[in-house]
């Protein structure tokens, strides 16, 4: 089963109190953990860059949308609060936090840089690509 936020919250204690928004919850439930994001982060991770390049537009994109000061991307506790959802998301594929490395500069970008993950751990899920007929 995929990760869900609650699993994010039981698993991260030091996020709990900042991160319980819905602000939080949205990035997490409707952005980080969409099917085509999480490929995107593996794809990444496959590719050794950082997992968040997968999709990191669509979180800032939200963000400058719903500016709010209750999950803050710009402040550093928030930025390590994404960080730790992407590592609770990709955990059940077997993908664990190796380095840190530069995103690629895009125009008015945020996050600056983000983890790296590698297939080193024991995998509950997995992702299942196939070609099927119309």
């Amino acid at each position: 089963m995929k990760a869900t936020f609650k699993d994010f919250l039981d698993n991260s204690p030091t996020y709990r109190n900042i991160c319980h928004t819905p602000e939080a919850k949205h990035i997490f439930e409707n952005i980080l953990s969409k099917d085509s994001n999480i490929i995107a982060m593996i794809d990444a991770s496959n590719d050794n860059k950082a997992a968040l390049s997968g999709c990191i537009r669509e979180v800032e994109e939200y963000h400058s949308n719903h500016p709010t000061t209750s999950f803050d991307i710009r402040e550093r506790r928030f930025r390590q609060a994404l960080g730790t959802m992407v590592k609770v998301i990709l955990e059940p594929f077997g993908y664990q936090k190796q380095s840190e490395k530069r995103l690629p500069k895009r125009k008015g970008g945020i996050i600056v840089t983000a983890s790296t993950y590698a297939l080193t751990g024991t995998a509950s899920l997995k992702v299942v690509r196939k070609i099927e007929p119309v």
